[in-house]
């Protein structure tokens, strides 16, 4: 009797997570990017892994922000 109960419970849980998913799918958009932007991600990000980034706080300072 307690595996059934668990078992409905479980069950009860899988579908009220697919009606959040469903919901999540039509509030929050999908965006598609092209490959030239994942490409210019992917670049940005290895510059920044290599350590070839401009401190946020010097950059301020240089622009006068």
């Amino acid at each position: 009797m307690e595996s059934s109960k668990l078992e409905e419970i479980y069950e009860e849980v899988v579908t009220i997570r697919k009606k959040i998913e469903a919901l999540e799918d039509l509030i929050i958009p999908k965006e598609e990017i092209s490959a030239e932007e994942a490409q210019e991600i992917n670049a940005l990000l290895e510059e920044s892994l290599r350590g070839e980034n401009v401190d946020w706080n010097d950059l301020k300072r240089k622009l006068d922000i």
